[in-house]
Formats: C-alpha cells, structure tokens, sequence
C-alpha cells in the first residue's frame, strides 16, 4: 500500500494537479492583499482569519478546489487510457483507488494549511507595506481548531467527487457536481432554511463559524467513511478503458 501511495505521489510530479494545490490558495492571500490595501487601519487576526480568511475558504473555494482536484487526478489515467496498466498491477484493485483517496485527502488538507500559511505571510508583508500590521493575537490554535473541523465536514464531499471524478471519464461531469453542489449549499445558506440540513455541501458549510455545532464534522466524517467504502466496493469491479 505504501508502495501504491508513493506511486500515486510520484504521478503528480510536474503535473497541473500538483500546481494547482501549491497555487490556488494563493488566490485567497492575494484577496486579503487587496483587503489590506483598501483599508486605512489595522485589521486584527482574528477577523482576517476568522471573518474573512476561513469563511470564503470553507463556502466557496473548498468545494470548488476539491472538484477540480479530484478531477485532475483522476485525468492522469483517463487521459492517459492507462487504466488497464495500472489495475493489472500485482496489487488488489481496492488499494489502487484506497492510494488515489490518500493522494486526494492528504492534498487538501495541505491546500487547507497553505491557505492560512499564505494569508499569514501575506497579512505581515502587507501591513509592512502599508504600514498597517495586523494586530492583536495570532489565533492559530483557533485556525487550526477551525480547520480539522472543516476537513472533517468535507470529508463526504470529498469521498463523492473522488467516486464520480474517477468513475466517469468525462472531466465535465464531475466539475459540474461541485459546481451545482456549491451553488446549491450557498443558495440553501442564504435561505436560512434547516430542511437540506443533510445535504454533502450545506455540511461543510455549517461547521463554520464561532458556534457551529459538531454535529456536521461527525456527519462529514461518518459519510465520508461510508462513501469511501463504496467507492472502493464499486469501482474495482468496473470496466475501464
């Protein structure tokens, strides 16, 4: 299996995938950037990270991030057609997908910490510049409280956009899920409406913010666990080209 994983890894060598996990949380330090530059005082940590940083991070970026990574991993065999080589390796079919989902999980926890490590640089480098340094503590117990209990509500959302990403060859389809899924979650957060509690996407958004309950993280993990368990019964039985 860690052969498997080490393989997988290797695979994202020079890869868009790999470029797009170390350069897509940038684009959330470059809007506190902007932020900082707008302003004509000192923002405080806590509402950078917590109001700002974390917010668009968890309700609009992550669940797109996660389609389109997803997507490109699995592009490396659909794209390839290298299916039939790498399945008739001397390794059960299950562990060739169980790697992908280490691969995949691994990566957006660390997209997760870069988009904090990023707006931390940032808000330092920006505050020399304009002279208005962020004030107040750090808050990274706080962040990284914050950010297991995200990862842990997206775990469902992650295990669906594996199984469809790598189910289907076609990149659109598994784009076009996260995308309607985002929408959807925002549209159903806007609302205020508690029916699609149950919803992968509405999940993730609800372990946000200063009293979100733990419910969602448990919900997120116990449907990640039975999706992956799914996937890794479904897709080893199947055909691909």
């Amino acid at each position: 299996m860690i052969r498997l994983i080490r393989w997988e890894a290797a695979k994202l060598r020079g890869s868009l995938a790999l470029l797009f996990a170390l350069v897509v949380p940038g684009l959330t330090a470059l809007l506190v950037m902007f932020a900082m530059l707008a302003n004509d005082r000192a923002p405080a940590w806590s509402s950078m990270m917590g109001g700002f940083v974390l917010p668009l991070w968890a309700m609009f970026l992550l669940p797109m991030v996660i389609a389109t990574f997803c997507t490109l991993v699995a592009q490396v065999e659909h794209r390839a057609k290298s299916w039939d080589h790498v399945l008739t390796q001397p390794f059960p079919r299950w562990q060739v997908f169980a790697a992908k989902l280490v691969i995949i999980c691994t990566a957006v926890a660390g997209m997760t910490f870069l988009v904090f490590a990023y707006a931390y640089l940032v808000g330092w480098l920006g505050g020399l510049a304009t002279g208005y340094t962020p004030v107040g503590s750090f808050g990274f117990v706080e962040v990284a409280q914050a950010s297991v209990r995200l990862l842990g509500a997206a775990a469902l959302v992650v295990a669906i956009q594996a199984w469809i990403a790598l189910r289907y060859a076609n990149f659109v389809i598994p784009l076009a899920v996260g995308i309607a899924g985002t929408m959807v979650g925002l549209a159903v957060m806007l609302t205020g409406t508690d029916q699609a509690d149950w919803f992968p996407w509405v999940i993730t958004l609800r372990s946000v913010g200063p009293d979100a309950p733990l419910d969602p993280v448990w919900m997120g993990l116990a449907g990640g666990l039975v999706a992956c368990c799914l996937l890794l019964v479904d897709l080893p039985r199947r055909a691909f080209r």
